[in-house]
């Protein structure tokens, strides 16, 4: 999958929330550009992830349940709002901790 052409959105304390739940739902891709000093303290293998070997990412989780977590650990309410949308469109998420990215596709 190549990510550099998905449209990219700053979380922005939540503030873009409404604007990615609306292209998830539409099952279109979308990049989040999280904070810096984001919890990534996930285990990959509850959310059916791939791990890459090379860059360390997360890949192809399952998106409700690993938004919730992530959700859960940052305090992060509208980001349980995309993992519903996630749900709905049952989109795939990869995580890029190092890249402070969430990558949601199909």
């Amino acid at each position: 999958m190549d990510s550099d052409n998905f449209p990219s959105v700053d979380w922005q304390d939540g503030q873009n929330a409404d604007r990615v739940k609306m292209q998830v739902r539409r099952e279109e891709p979308v990049i989040m550009k999280m904070p810096s000093d984001m919890d990534w303290s996930v285990d990959g293998s509850e959310f059916e992830c791939t791990a890459d070997p090379d860059d360390g990412m997360q890949r192809d989780c399952e998106g409700g349940g690993l938004l919730r977590k992530l959700a859960e650990l940052n305090d992060m309410p509208e980001l349980r709002e995309i993992a519903g949308a996630c749900e709905f469109s049952s989109s795939r998420v990869d995580i890029d901790p190092a890249g402070g990215r969430i990558i949601i596709h199909d």
